[in-house]
C-alpha cells in the first residue's frame, strides 16, 4: 500500500508540474516569436534556392535522409526531387507559416509548417554535412503544433470572440492574459529542459576533453585559442584572430562556457534567475558567433519559452495604474450595433494593458450626461466617442486613433493614421461605414439602433 501511495503521490506531483494551469498568452507569444524568426530565416538564408542548386548537383552525392525519403517517394528514394515539386514545398511551407504565425487553423497551419521545414533542412543535408543548430527549433514547431499555440492572439481565438459576442448580442470586456489551459505549460517546459539537456551535454563534452574521465585540455585555454584562432582565419572574423592571441582569454572563456553551460539548469528549477541566465546567454551565444562566426541564432530565440510574458505584462499594468492619478480613457459606443460591438471585441483583443473602458451608451447614459452634459444621446449613437483623462472628447476617426494610441499592439497602424491626408480621408471613411453600417453588417437585432 505504501508503494501504491508513493506513486500515486509522484504521479500527482508529475502531472501537476508538467500540467498546471498557465497562461495561453506565454504559448501564443512564443508560437508568433519562433515562427516569425523561423519565416526570416527561410528568407534571409534563402532556402528555397539552396534548395534547387542542390538539384542540380550529381545525382552520386545525393544521400536523401528519412524525412525526405517519406516525402519523395513516388520518384524513388534514390531520385532527385523535380524542381517544380521543391517549390512546391517550399511554397505550401511559407504560406503555411504565414498563417501559423497570425493564427488561423493554428495547429493544422504548425504542423504542416513543421513538416514542410524538416523537408527542407534535412534536403539540403542530403547533399552534404549535417549541422546541429536549428535542429531543437524545428522539434518545437512540431512541440507546438501539438498544444494549444492558438488558445489566444490567433484569428482563430477572435473569431470565436466575435461569434460568442455577436451570438449574445452584448459585449463583455475581457482580457485574453487570464485565459489559462492545463495544456498551456508542457510543452515550454519540454523546450527548456532541452535546452538544458544540450548545454549540460556541451558541458560534460568540455570537462571530458582530453585524457581520463576529466580531462584537462578544454580547461587549460590553449584549445580556445586554438579554436578562436582557426574559426577566425576560416570564417573572416579579425575578432577571433585577435583574441586568439591572447592565452588569458582563452583561460577565462573556457571556464566561462562550462560554467554557464554546467548550471543552466538552475534557470528552471528556480526561475527567478532567468533574468541572470537568459541575458548571458545572448551575450554569450553573440560573442560566439562574432569571434567564430557559429550561428546559434534558433537556440537564442527559444530563449523566449523562459520569459513570463503574462506576469511581464500584468506587473507592468499594475505599477501603471497605481502610479496614474486620472481615469482610463472612456469609449461610449452603440451597444446595439452588431459593428460596434465587433469593433469593442477587436479593440479589447489588443487591450492587453488595460488601459481602456467600455461604456455601451444605451445603457449608461444617465451616468453620462451627468458627468458630460454637452454630449447628447443621438451623437454618440451615430458616431463613437472617447472621453480622455482630462475630460475633452473626440468622436469617430480621432477617436478610433486616439484610441490605438493607448494599445501598444496596434502601434503600427499609427502610421497609416497619421500619414499625410489622413485627416480629411479618415473622417470621410469612418462616416460612409457609420451611416451605412447596418446595411453593411446585416443586423438582426431586434433592438438594434443603428440607422
Amino acid at each position: 500500500m505504501k508503494i501504491k501511495k508513493i506513486a500515486f503521490d509522484l504521479s500527482q506531483r508529475w502531472n501537476a508540474y508538467w500540467f498546471q494551469s498557465s497562461p495561453l498568452f506565454d504559448l501564443a507569444v512564443c508560437r508568433i516569436i519562433i515562427i516569425a524568426f523561423q519565416l526570416g530565416n527561410l528568407i534571409v538564408r534563402d532556402y528555397y534556392g539552396a534548395m534547387l542548386k542542390r538539384g542540380e548537383v550529381a545525382a552520386l552525392n545525393y544521400n536523401p535522409l528519412n524525412p525526405v525519403k517519406w516525402l519523395t517517394f513516388p520518384w524513388g528514394w534514390e531520385q532527385v526531387p523535380p524542381n517544380w515539386y521543391l517549390s512546391l514545398i517550399f511554397a505550401l511551407s511559407f504560406i503555411s507559416g504565414i498563417t501559423a504565425l497570425i493564427g488561423f487553423k493554428t495547429n493544422l497551419s504548425l504542423m504542416v509548417f513543421a513538416i514542410g521545414s524538416l523537408f527542407i533542412q534535412c534536403y539540403i543535408y542530403s547533399f552534404g554535412s549535417h549541422h546541429h543548430p536549428y535542429a531543437l527549433l524545428l522539434i518545437t514547431l512540431f512541440l507546438l503544433a501539438l498544444s494549444p499555440a492558438g488558445g489566444v492572439l490567433s484569428l482563430d481565438h477572435l473569431l470565436r470572440k466575435l461569434r460568442t459576442h455577436i451570438k449574445k448580442q452584448r459585449f463583455t470586456p475581457f482580457n485574453i492574459l487570464n485565459k489559462e489551459s492545463e495544456l498551456a505549460r508542457w510543452s515550454l517546459l519540454t523546450v527548456q529542459w532541452l535546452i538544458v539537456i544540450i548545454y549540460l551535454s556541451a558541458a560534460l563534452h568540455k570537462l571530458a576533453y582530453g585524457d581520463g574521465f576529466l580531462g584537462t585540455d578544454w580547461m587549460n585555454g590553449y584549445t580556445l585559442q586554438y579554436y578562436l584562432t582557426r574559426d577566425g582565419l576560416r570564417w573572416g572574423s579579425d575578432l577571433g584572430v585577435w583574441l586568439g592571441q591572447f592565452y588569458i582569454v582563452g583561460v577565462v572563456f573556457a571556464w566561462i562556457a562550462v560554467i554557464f553551460e554546467g548550471t543552466f539548469f538552475l534557470a528552471v528549477i528556480f526561475p527567478q534567475l532567468v533574468w541572470v541566465y537568459i541575458p548571458s546567454g545572448i551575450a554569450f551565444h553573440t560573442g560566439i558567433y562574432l569571434a567564430q562566426r557559429a550561428p546559434f541564432f534558433g537556440l537564442m530565440v527559444l530563449y523566449c519559452v523562459f520569459i513570463p510574458w503574462t506576469k511581464l505584462i500584468q506587473t507592468f499594468t499594475r505599477r501603471q495604474q497605481n502610479s496614474s492619478q486620472f481615469p482610463k480613457p472612456e469609449i461610449l459606443y452603440d451597444g446595439l450595433c452588431p459593428l460596434c460591438i465587433r469593433s469593442m471585441t477587436v479593440l479589447c483583443y489588443f487591450d492587453w494593458f488595460q488601459r481602456l473602458n467600455y461604456t455601451p451608451v444605451e445603457e449608461e447614459w444617465t451616468s453620462i450626461q451627468k458627468t458630460h452634459p454637452d454630449l447628447s444621446l443621438d451623437a454618440c449613437l451615430a458616431e463613437m466617442h472617447l472621453i480622455l483623462p482630462n475630460g475633452s472628447v473626440r468622436k469617430g476617426f480621432f477617436a478610433f486613433r486616439e484610441i490605438v494610441r493607448y494599445l501598444p499592439p496596434l502601434w503600427p497602424l499609427l502610421i497609416l493614421l497619421y500619414f499625410p491626408g489622413s485627416s480629411s480621408v479618415g473622417p470621410k471613411i469612418y462616416t460612409f461605414v457609420a451611416s451605412n453600417r447596418k446595411r453593411l453588417t446585416r443586423c438582426s437585432f431586434e433592438s438594434c439602433s443603428s440607422k
